[in-house]
């Protein structure tokens, strides 16, 4: 009831519709119920929403609503609010002033359905017939100890749509582009709108078949001949310029050893790929979508690429890029991989994780595994995730928290044993595991490494801070020629000294084990913690910073080369510009 009633006052405090939060007007929900019919006069709302970000803040991954504001009925609302008021006055004989009546519009929340996706958030509603702008993008934490929310309103950024009787209204995808750094305790408190900006993308993402894979039932008796959406004004070209810079600027964290190719790859969102080759030197590809990409995989002469909501991607021969849905739309791919001929993918749904098999990308898919999913964590315990591998044999495994779990072909069917658990897992092209184990006290435990398909482990033994080196902490081992391992660890500026810096340390394998043996080298760049380990090609070194950017270094640290910047000040000037504009056309309507 409190978090509906901070909701309220800040949607209210943001239009100046009322001085205090006492309203008598609560926020209409707007779940669809697949099991019942359209009610009478309203039609379907549907939005992705991308975070062009790795998340909102450290009590808010995503979005948890979307507030919508109905506008049509204001003059309605308005006089019915008057006439109530007058009734009132004249029944206590007091003196009555129009202008002095407060009102309210009607507000309606979308949240998000989860199914299928991995970063992206769509959101889906009914509402009734009429016209409505978003008034602003909504998240509350509440874990019975303390309780968090964050705001950030919208209004004609978006711009205004239409909603009419059993039809949909798509209104593609909504970006969400921090203009300042979200890791910055700071930024929520600043109220200035050099913070971020909320914008559309130009272009059609068909949300039609999420509604009808979703909702099929209530799907049946909705008119898909005509979609609604955006109404055109005098900002549209504007915003697009703002949603092609943000799409631009894609921010990608999800680093792969693409097996099957001399490349590594980084998937961003928007249906951004970054390629690597063995020189370190990058390309990109864009694919036909405005989703996260999740995985990719290098399969029988084609690059394949999973994405959100069951979409694969493979490029034809004449270079263009195809999709095809293989796997059902409340799933998403977030692993590929290939051994003895076979490609596998490992997708994830809201309550678990199937693991398929396929020897032609295009037909004849098989489920060999369903494996329930676990949380991250509860108040009690840090569970594991759950990861592919294949061992010496090509045969794959599964790690899901505490179990490795091995497929019997005879039986088809898999035998667990006890294992370790993983935050963080990766095999390397050449075979090799290397993972971060999960600790109880805060998530994130030691870096390993197994050169032996799993069988053993070697703890690489590093200096970090208990507190402040979160990143780092999570980051996994990199493999350099040599049998050398280099990853991220604390180093003291000066011996005797209390103070040290995150520096790029190596050692040879076999003395991970032992701090004394570690060789430290140059610095890393600040507020570029991140080590991706999976892109490393030869002794060169990629490293993900706050807003987005990579950069390498082929030296350890002496130098640094910016292989992926983010524009943060085009952005900003291009917002700047959307804001001068809207305040040159309110004035002009003013006068």
């Amino acid at each position: 009831m409190r978090g509906n009633i901070i909701r309220i006052c800040l949607v209210l405090a943001m239009t100046v519709l009322v001085a205090a939060c006492q309203s008598s007007n609560p926020i209409q929900n707007t779940q669809l119920n697949d099991q019942q019919p359209l009610k009478l006069g309203q039609g379907v709302v549907a939005l992705e929403l991308i975070n062009n970000t790795d998340r909102l803040g450290n009590l808010h991954p995503n979005w948890g609503e979307v507030i919508i504001i109905r506008i049509d009925n204001e003059e309605q609302r308005k006089q019915a609010a008057i006439a109530k008021a007058k009734e009132k006055a004249l029944k206590k004989g007091k003196t009555f002033d129009p202008e002095a009546v407060d009102w309210e519009h009607e507000y309606f929340s979308l949240r998000p359905n989860s199914k299928g996706t991995v970063s992206s958030q769509l959101f889906v509603g009914a509402m009734p017939e009429g016209e409505y702008l978003i008034g602003s993008l909504y998240s509350y934490y509440n874990d019975g100890n303390m309780s968090s929310w964050i705001t950030m309103p919208v209004f004609q950024s978006a711009g205004v749509f239409e909603v009419k009787a059993t039809q949909l209204t798509n209104l593609g995808t909504i970006v969400f582009q921090p203009l300042l750094n979200t890791k910055e305790p700071s930024f929520w408190s600043n109220r200035s709108e050099q913070r971020a900006y909320v914008t559309r993308l130009s272009g059609d993402t068909d949300l039609a078949p999420f509604v009808k894979h979703h909702y099929q039932n209530l799907a049946s008796s909705m008119d898909f001949s005509s979609i609604n959406s955006w109404k055109e004004d005098p900002f549209t070209e504007l915003r697009a310029k703002l949603g092609s810079l943000s799409k631009a600027n894609a921010y990608g964290e999800r680093a792969i050893a693409l097996q099957g190719s001399e490349l590594n790859a980084l998937a961003a969102r928007f249906g951004l790929l970054h390629l690597i080759n063995k020189q370190g030197n990058l390309t990109t590809e864009s694919l036909p979508t405005s989703s996260q990409l999740t995985s990719s995989l290098h399969f029988r002469g084609n690059l394949l690429v999973g994405s959100e909501r069951g979409l694969l991607f493979s490029k034809s021969q004449n270079d263009q890029w195809q999709s095809s849905q293989p796997i059902s739309a409340k799933e998403a791919f977030v692993w590929l991989g290939t051994a003895n001929g076979f490609g596998y993918a490992l997708a994830s749904s809201e309550k678990q994780h199937v693991l398929y098999r396929f020897a032609d990308a295009d037909t004849n898919w098989q489920k060999i595994g369903e494996f329930k999913k676990k949380a991250n964590n509860n108040w009690l315990v840090q569970n594991g995730g759950l990861f592919v591998f294949f061992d010496a044999q090509g045969e794959p495994k599964i790690i899901n928290d505490n179990k490795l779990l091995s497929f019997n072909e005879a039986t088809n069917s898999w035998q667990a044993t006890k294992y370790k658990s993983f935050k963080k897992f990766s095999q390397l092209k050449t075979g090799e595991l290397i993972a971060v184990e999960v600790s109880q006290w805060d998530g994130f435990g030691d870096q390993v490494i197994s050169l032996d398909y799993g069988q053993s482990w070697q703890t690489i033994e590093r200096s970090t801070r208990l507190f402040g080196d979160a990143k780092a902490d999570a980051t996994l081992p990199a493999l350099l020629p040599n049998n050398q391992i280099a990853t991220v660890g604390r180093v003291k500026v000066a011996k005797g000294s209390k103070k040290s810096r995150l520096r790029i340390i190596t050692a040879d394998i076999e003395n991970a084990s032992n701090k004394t043996k570690w060789i430290p080298h140059g610095e890393l760049k600040a507020n570029c913690t991140t080590k991706l380990a999976e892109l490393t090609q030869g002794s060169t070194l990629f490293f993900l910073c706050d807003q987005g950017q990579v950069v390498s270094t082929s030296d350890l640290g002496q130098s640094w080369d910016v292989r992926i910047d983010i524009d943060i000040a085009r952005m900003q000037a291009q917002y700047e510009d959307f804001l001068a504009t809207q305040k040159k056309e309110a004035q002009s309507k003013s006068d």
